[in-house]
């Protein structure tokens, strides 16, 4: 499958500076990266037609962000063969690998590792976000959950518009994988204050039908550590309906200090 990389959307809620034109260029990027979530997106499609619409309710995904992707670049989604332990998947321009990593259906061998907070219903922010680094990360701490309310309309426009896509294989009564998985981000700027962050990993169980309605997810930070300067950051996530029936479970993976922010 080839496609046109199209910008992002506008976001809906507290932005990442890097999707924008001001912000890539004063993380020292090129131009406004193509939010990593939308290239899985991409992705996704493939995955659903090669492994039907099940895989929405039971399937997994392990997909690595390699390299920026910028608006107007062509890229090729690719799908390898189930082997047993799963596809491997592949998005990547001519001359670069953007996405990588491998897909499967039903439990994933690292899916048990998974530890996202109890469910507890939708909050406010609070009051004042606050900033953290290496030190002083909430390591453990229930972050507030955050909730949104998607209809036909929305939903319609996740899988095609959102996408740069007129259509989608996503049936029309269910939310679109990208959406889901790219629930993480927000839930960090409903809770803290950030300035750049970069999206480098996500894993993905999904675990039940993702049904239009009122969508809910928490998470909790695990994990704090310093690679080559950049500050990382591993959350594990749970997204839910609005009475807390499970969804997806994810564990996300981010530079939430860049080198030199």
């Amino acid at each position: 499958m080839r496609l046109v990389a199209t910008p992002d959307p506008p976001p809906s809620g507290v932005p990442n500076p890097v999707h924008s034109a001001a912000g890539a260029a004063a993380a020292g990027y090129a131009g406004a990266l193509v939010a990593g979530i939308r290239i899985y997106g991409w992705a996704a499609e493939l995955v659903v037609e090669r492994f039907g619409t099940s895989w929405l309710e039971t399937g997994w995904a392990d997909v690595t962000l390699r390299r920026p992707l910028f608006a107007g670049e062509q890229v090729t989604v690719a799908m390898g063969s189930d082997d047993g332990d799963g596809a491997t998947v592949e998005v990547r321009t001519d001359d670069r690998v953007v996405l990588d990593g491998r897909v499967g259906t039903g439990a994933a061998a690292w899916a048990s590792v998974i530890e996202p907070p109890p469910f507890a219903p939708a909050q406010d922010p609070p009051p004042v976000r606050p900033g953290y680094d290496l030190a002083t990360a909430p390591l453990g701490a229930p972050l507030r959950p955050l909730g949104v309310t998607v209809d036909d309309r929305a939903a319609h426009r996740l899988a095609t518009t959102d996408l740069g896509r007129d259509r989608s294989v996503v049936p029309a009564d269910r939310l679109h994988p990208w959406f889901l998985a790219g629930r993480m981000a927000p839930l960090t700027r409903h809770n803290f204050t950030y300035g750049p962050t970069i999206h480098v990993r996500s894993q993905i169980q999904h675990v039940g039908p993702a049904r239009l309605g009122e969508v809910v997810v928490g998470a909790v930070i695990r994990e704090v550590y310093d690679r080559n300067g950049h500050a990382y950051q591993v959350l594990d996530g749970a997204v839910t309906d609005g009475d807390g029936r499970g969804i997806a479970r994810i564990r996300h993976h981010t530079i939430f200090r860049p080198r030199g922010t």
